[in-house]
């Protein structure tokens, strides 16, 4: 297995224990509640609950806020997804992986295009190859720079990554 390195590491666990806080730190007021404080009790309860409302949405594919993430809509979605798109200021990004005709299989960077965020579109209805379309061509970023995360029914990529990427294609 391939060594990763401290800063990611620390970064993963970190992301784990806020992903995870609600709920534990519920478990933790439930036990104290239960033992020797009698108001944390309600409070515990409160927290599971709102952690399970959480999980249940995410369940349904409603991305919820995370630290250091933003929300994706993928398409062709695995590990790394083969395209998606991210809303990032007054507009949204489509990446897209092309096909390695040389090599077989997908190539190693993404294609990035932007269009002005609206209402009433739908970017997957939308090929950004037509003739008459929005969409315009802002260079190209290494799949390698971006980190994914698959939560149930829904994927974020890591905000850090995502800035990087971004340099990397010039914009």
């Amino acid at each position: 297995m391939k060594a990763r390195p401290l800063g990611i590491t620390i970064l993963s666990a970190s992301f784990w224990v806020a992903d995870h806080g609600l709920a534990l730190g519920g478990l933790v007021l439930v036990l104290l509640g239960a033992t020797s404080w009698p108001l944390a009790l309600p409070l515990g309860w409160t927290a599971l609950g709102l952690a399970f409302f959480a999980w249940v949405a995410e369940a349904d594919g409603i991305a919820l806020p995370r630290p250091g993430r933003m929300p994706i809509r993928t398409y062709g979605c695995w590990e790394t997804p083969l395209a998606f798109t991210v809303r990032r200021r007054q507009a949204v990004l489509l990446f897209t992986r092309e096909e390695d005709l040389e090599r077989g299989g997908w190539s190693d960077t993404y294609t990035v295009r932007q269009r002005p965020d609206g209402d009433g579109f739908d970017p997957k209805f939308e090929l950004p190859l037509a003739p008459t379309n929005d969409w315009s061509l802002r260079g190209q970023t290494p799949v390698a720079h971006l980190r994914f995360e698959h939560h149930e029914r829904v994927c974020y990529v890591q905000r850090g990554s995502l800035e990087r990427a971004l340099v990397s294609a010039g914009i």
